[in-house]
């Protein structure tokens, strides 16, 4: 005597979806479309903005060597902006003749915000008697951050066609020109060196 055990299993949605075909290609064919709309009218960017919340301040001190930068001018600097708030980290390098002094701060606080504080902080540092002078003027350390967003291209503009090279060189001084006229543009550069330019003009657009 033999015993035969079978067992039959599926699975609902599969044999569902068999069932009415018509139905799932109908649903394929909407996703189809609203996923292809979302791809066309979807933003882009070539260069999205980095926001990057460092300050660094730089102090050249011609003539001196590291550990005279690191005690006159770097610890000063570093002691100076201990109160400021929302720094997450301080990190500096002292080399023979300059000074870097690296403040990261955290997401809390914006960039502009950030620096003038560190700005007013390094003013009163060298406010002080003990800040060191350079042919009879005080050292100026600069205060900056770095804004990716303004220094990378966001639009470039290649510029060829069936002319000589000058007409198109005139074409593109004539376009840079009409470009850097816009309220919203902050710079505009033509890639090649000014008496003899590329063969195919490129404008930068920041």
């Amino acid at each position: 005597m033999s015993l035969e055990n079978k067992s039959n299993k599926t699975f609902g949605l599969s044999v569902w979806a068999i069932r009415n075909s018509t139905i799932i290609y109908v649903l394929m064919g909407i996703f189809l479309i609203l996923g292809g709309s979302a791809y066309v009218n979807m933003p882009r960017e070539n260069f999205p903005e980095i926001t990057e919340t460092t300050i660094f301040i730089s102090t050249p001190y011609p003539g001196n060597t590291a550990q005279d930068i690191e005690r006159f001018v770097t610890d000063p600097i570093e002691d100076g902006i201990k109160g400021i708030s929302n720094i997450s980290e301080v990190t500096s390098t002292s080399q023979d003749d300059y000074s870097l002094v690296s403040i990261e701060f955290d997401e809390d606080i914006p960039v502009d915000l950030a620096k003038q504080k560190v700005k007013d902080e390094v003013d009163a540092v060298k406010a002080s008697e003990d800040w060191p002078t350079f042919n009879n003027a005080k050292l100026e350390p600069t205060v900056f951050n770095l804004n990716f967003s303004e220094e990378m291209p966001i639009l470039n503009v290649s510029i060829q066609g069936d002319y000589p090279i000058d007409l198109l060189n005139e074409y593109a001084d004539l376009l840079a020109e009409r470009i850097e006229e816009l309220t919203q543009i902050k710079e505009v550069n033509i890639r090649g060196d000014k008496p003899k330019k590329l063969k195919l003009p490129l404008i930068h657009v920041k």
